[in-house]
């Protein structure tokens, strides 16, 4: 179910998207001394204007690198990209490095404890960053995507990945299959 929703959101997606697609030649982006990430383009007078964008993978688990929305401070699209293998090193360095800081997922490697708490769930678990605990409401449960990766949502929207469920040891996988969706 959870492969169907996915597929026809990518086809929406796709259908409705009108946006430029970047070819090598194209896409110049630089980063500015603050960290922020700027696309350089020739505005209508022909002089090169630059706009600080923001990245968006629009299809994060099934086309991690493919189809990136470079947006403005508003939201708004400037361009789409495909994919990355056809861009210049350096551009491609540059957006790849960007929604690896953009999507830090922690993987979670161990779950030492869930704790049943008014209207929420305590976890805490061993991560690839390091121990972690946070909480989860009683209605958002954990969710097993089609690639077999489990999703955690704590209250605050951040989200803790489980690449592969089977290589949890058998504490971790008893307790990740009580609180599963």
């Amino acid at each position: 179910m959870i492969e169907t929703v996915e597929q026809q959101s990518e086809t929406e997606h796709l259908k409705n998207s009108t946006p430029l697609q970047a070819q090598s030649t194209s896409l110049n982006l630089r980063r500015r001394e603050d960290g922020r990430l700027v696309l350089q383009q020739p505005n209508d007078n022909g002089e090169l204007a630059e706009t600080a964008v923001q990245l968006a993978c629009c299809f994060p688990w099934s086309y991690p690198l493919q189809y990136v929305s470079l947006r403005d401070d508003k939201g708004h699209e400037l361009m789409l990209l495909e994919s990355l293998e056809h861009l210049a090193e350096r551009q491609r360095r540059l957006i790849e490095e960007e929604l690896g800081a953009r999507n830090f997922l922690p993987r979670v490697i161990a779950i030492k404890a869930v704790t049943d708490e008014t209207e929420l769930f305590h976890w805490r678990v061993v991560t690839t960053a390091g121990e972690r605990s946070f909480m989860t409401r009683r209605h958002e449960r954990p969710r097993r995507l089609a690639s077999g990766e489990v999703l955690i949502k704590d209250i605050y929207n951040d989200i803790y990945v489980i690449v592969r469920a089977d290589d949890l040891d058998a504490k971790s996988l008893r307790l990740l299959w009580v609180y599963l969706d």
